[in-house]
């Protein structure tokens, strides 16, 4: 069973990431097929320029010319545990990844859901929904750690087939966001692209609580003063 790694770059991979990348990769091919799930054969594509919306629709069209059976889109600059893409492989569901942090401060979650009302509401990872094993359906995700069935796109093209035209379909276009001028991200504009294509999509709140994001924080000494007495009392 195919399964395309779709990682979008702008500049180089993280190292932990890379780590991360090697162990999911030597653990996914390592696991015994069975008749459910073949064994699986694994491609790795990766499309580097600052053009976010140009590197995913690259990496779409060349996992579609692989006819993967699954894509998953990594970010360059997460942590995931080595089996992640198995445990989501065995949800069985159209479109499922993960739940992370966003990189601000404060921070929160990427994933967010309608609610009854038609009001967007944030959709946060706590550990009790990862210790229930929680897999819970969202409007929006990231697409940081997220895999798809690539069967979804039949769906997707039928529907799109009846607007644009699938040769016109641009799924990574920032749309705008309704009643302003600001644009929603190429994430979201993708997980719109599904829903109104009737797909579902899922986040799995127990990986997520394993998933890291990664970022970078600008020390002065400033922050040396405020940490010196932990400093002073480190081990060794």
């Amino acid at each position: 069973m195919k399964v395309a790694i779709c990682i979008p770059c702008y500049g180089d991979t993280k190292a932990d990431f890379t780590i991360s990348l090697a162990r999911l990769v030597a653990r996914s091919l390592a696991a015994p097929g069975t008749p459910a799930t073949p064994r699986l054969e694994i491609e790795t594509f990766l499309a580097t320029s600052s053009d976010l919306v140009a590197n995913r629709t690259n990496l779409l069209q060349r996992a579609m010319a692989w006819q993967a059976r699954y894509l998953l889109w990594l970010d360059a600059d997460h942590i995931f545990p080595p089996d992640a893409l198995l445990r989501l492989i065995a949800r069985r569901l159209p479109v499922v990844g993960c739940n992370y942090p966003r990189r601000t401060q404060p921070t929160g979650p990427v994933a967010s859901r309608i609610d009854a009302g038609g009001r967007w509401e944030h959709v946060w990872t706590t550990e009790a929904k990862a210790k229930a094993d929680a897999v819970e359906e969202v409007a929006v995700l990231g697409l940081g750690l997220c895999l798809v069935d690539m069967l979804v796109f039949r769906d997707v093209q039928a529907h799109v087939e009846k607007g644009v035209g699938w040769e016109n379909w641009a799924p990574f276009d920032r749309k705008r966001l309704p009643g302003t001028n600001a644009r929603m991200g190429e994430d979201a504009s993708f997980f719109q692209e599904l829903r109104e294509a009737g797909v579902k999509i899922y986040v799995d709140h127990a990986l997520s609580w394993q998933v890291g994001h990664i970022g970078e924080r600008v020390l002065t000494n400033a922050d040396a003063e405020k940490e010196r007495a932990a400093f002073a009392n480190r081990p060794g």
